[in-house]
């Protein structure tokens, strides 16, 4: 915690001075710099930037063997930030590390490159998808520029430019090619190729910004960003060649008629807008260009009618006929997005207008469409909170609008515009004890909760709201309030644990779990309970203590131990999940959780837990000795799960690891053809034939 004090007290500069001055004089060991400051911080992100300045002033063997440790460990958890400090730390120190420890480094980046492709993505969530590529692209970036003065860099990172893999990360590559080597003359060649016949979009965006950004003299660039801009079957590379030619050739008249022409005709609409957008703001004192946006605002379709609009409003505030327009607009066009667009920039720009506030008012209370009128009622509250009508007029809405959203916005409204004063807190509580929306009263909580002058009276109300709410989603609310802003208080605590005895419901049980867990991380009591709650008869509890003792606990041999137990005998496969998927990613003794994982991915009764095992292993260990013989008895042996859902089924998952990591064994050929004649597996037979059919063997 010592570190933590310092950094709040100096900047990272000074902390890493003061830290190497107790290295000096034996105040601080150099291993005690690894245990208490490396070990303790690394996966703070926050104090990463000391952590590099402190690894500058290293010589050659502790930075190395700090630089290894982070290395070493498993960052899965925290998406690898270990691997990209220890990147970060290389390229500070002074002194250089060993060329052992940096090969090491280098290697784990470039396995890391490769995370969670292929068939994993079928496993993944949305988010985890979009983790998984931002995993890669930070690896592929941080390998360029620490490893840019090494010649095998530049080759691999061209390679990557033009495999099968997919377009985003290809087109790191493509961008970390472009901006670490613009002097090789065969750089631009590679940009303008890609450019004209890449298979994917974003690896032909990203040549066309590279060219133009890197590139913007050389003869070829202009009349091949022209070309594209008018003629690339992809909407997003023509935008991109556009958005290229306003930013660099403004001063071209041609430039300026080959953005109208994309304007009107071009067959994509977020083409036609980025054009308009262009013209608008690069071309503002042209003349007719104002004109143009007017008639626009009329004539076009709702969606440019909107962009013209705004545009307007953003280029030309001090116009009357543009003011007048949108006052207009606001009241009668037939969009509804158009006449939102029109009142919000009338607030924006015109405020001091004396028709803007009874315009807005109107609209408030009879425009048809209620998303205008929550529009109209955020923009009074936002820009007249001094207005003596403002309040009353928020009131109103709050108590007696038929629309329950428009009251949510209201409260919430004079809420953060009005929290000290002393009708708020009354009207508030009114309407949450009242209003038989359920999304109302929860807004009205968060709102209460967040008030400056929030009182014990406002506690003792959440606790009982806590408790007796008659919908779940408002008690829910309650407890994370209660949690977050009184966690301060003695009797909080007791308060949550006495209603985890009391609660019923089994969703509102796994929230308190969650809450206790990372409100009160640094209790001693809190490991313990968590642990007694690891056994309670409720299976989201169950699962929701796992989790959480596995975000802050999962080194401790006892915890580690439990959460094994949990995996390997809890009686939901949910649970188990979870807990097998926490102990695969934050393993420490690599060699012994690959053993367990192989086991789990043959004992587990539920074929979607070992499935999930599969997946793991591939995940960590498919280089491993051993892994294409033990998935073929997988995929050969598992229990049929003919009723099992696509992802979940182990001897599917088996045979796609084996078709996409271990093409070249001499028993994969033997294995499709046994599987796609007589398995009786309709899910395998098929993968195994078509893999045949697409395959000249």
């Amino acid at each position: 915690m010592f570190l933590k004090k310092l950094v709040s007290e100096n900047n990272p500069q000074t902390v890493a001075e003061l830290i190497h001055a107790q290295l000096k004089i034996g105040l601080l060991t150099w291993s005690e710099l690894n245990t208490q400051v490396f070990c303790q911080h690394w996966r703070d992100e926050s104090l990463h930037e000391v952590l590099r300045e402190i690894a500058a002033k290293l010589d050659k063997e502790t930075a190395s063997e700090i630089i290894e440790y982070l290395t070493a460990q498993n960052g899965q958890e925290e998406k690898f930030i270990n691997l990209f400090l220890a990147a970060q730390c290389l390229l500070k120190v002074k002194n250089g590390v060993k060329k052992t420890t940096e090969k090491k480094l280098l290697k784990a980046l470039k396995k890391l490159s490769q995370y969670g492709t292929g068939f994993l993505i079928l496993y993944q969530s949305a988010q985890e998808w979009q983790e998984t590529y931002q995993i890669r692209d930070r690896s592929i970036a941080a390998i360029a520029q620490t490893w840019k003065n090494d010649p095998q860099t530049l080759p691999w990172l061209k390679i990557l430019a033009h495999s099968s893999d997919c377009g985003e990360v290809r087109a790191t590559a493509v961008k970390a090619i472009a901006r670490g080597w613009p002097d090789q003359p065969e750089i631009y060649l590679m940009l303008k190729n890609l450019a004209q016949s890449d298979r994917s979009w974003a690896v032909r965006s990203t040549c066309v910004r590279e060219m133009a950004c890197g590139w913007a003299d050389t003869s070829d660039t202009l009349p091949l960003l022209t070309t594209l801009a008018q003629f690339d079957q992809s909407p997003a590379v023509r935008t991109a060649a556009l958005e290229q030619l306003a930013s660099n050739w403004p001063d071209r008249t041609d430039t300026l008629m080959l953005l109208r022409t994309a304007a009107e005709y071009d067959e994509n609409l977020g083409v036609r807008v980025a054009a308009w957008q262009e013209i608008a703001r690069r071309w503002h004192s042209v003349l007719g260009t104002a004109s143009l946006l007017q008639n626009l605002a009329q004539t076009g379709s709702s969606i440019l009618r909107t962009v013209a609009v705004r545009e307007l409003a953003a280029g030309w505030p001090a116009a009357a006929d543009v003011c007048l327009l949108l006052k207009t607009l606001a009241e009668s066009d037939s969009s509804k997005e158009v006449r939102t667009a029109a009142l919000e920039e009338l607030a924006s720009h015109w405020p001091g207008e004396p028709d803007i506030y009874p315009l807005l008012k109107n609209l408030a209370e009879s425009d048809e469409s209620s998303s205008v009128r929550r529009s109209a009622v955020q923009a009074i509250a936002s820009g007249w909170p001094l207005n003596p009508e403002t309040l009353t007029f928020l009131k109103n809405i709050a108590l007696s609008d038929r629309d329950s959203e428009l009251r949510e916005i209201a409260l919430q409204q004079i809420a953060a515009g009005w929290p000290d004063h002393p009708e708020t807190l009354p009207l508030l509580q009114k309407i949450a004890d009242s209003d038989d929306y359920w999304t109302v009263r929860q807004v009205v909580v968060e709102a209460v909760a967040a008030l400056p002058s929030a009182s014990l009276e406002v506690f003792a109300w959440l606790q009982n709201l806590a408790e007796s709410d008659r919908h779940l989603n408002v008690r829910e609310t309650a407890v994370e309030e209660i949690a977050r802003r009184w966690s301060h208080r003695g009797e909080t605590l007791p308060f949550l644990k006495s209603l985890v005895e009391s609660e019923q419901d089994s969703h509102l049980l796994s929230v308190l779990v969650r809450e206790i867990a990372r409100r009160w991380l640094d209790e001693p009591e809190t490991l313990p309970w968590l642990k007694i709650q690891l056994d309670s008869g409720e299976a989201l509890m169950r699962q929701a203590a796992v989790q959480e003792v596995a975000r802050n606990w999962l080194s401790g041999a006892e915890t580690w131990r439990m959460l094994e137990a949990k995996a390997q005998g809890d009686e939901s496969p949910a649970v188990r999940q979870i807990a097998l998927q926490k102990l695969a990613r934050g393993s420490t003794n690599q060699s012994q959780t690959f053993e367990w994982l192989k086991i789990r991915a043959q004992e587990d009764e539920d074929s979607q837990v070992r499935a999930i095992a599969l997946v793991e292993l591939m995940r960590g260990w498919k280089d491993e000795p051993g892994m294409f013989e033990f998935l073929r008895d997988r995929a050969l042996s598992d229990v049929d799960n003919q009723n099992g859902s696509f992802p979940y089924n182990p001897r599917f998952t088996a045979l796609e690891a084996i078709i996409e990591h271990y093409p070249e064994n001499p028993g994969v050929v033997p294995l499709l053809r046994s599987l796609a004649v007589s398995d009786t597996d309709e899910q395998v037979r098929s993968l195994a034939g078509r893999h045949l059919r697409s395959q000249d063997w």
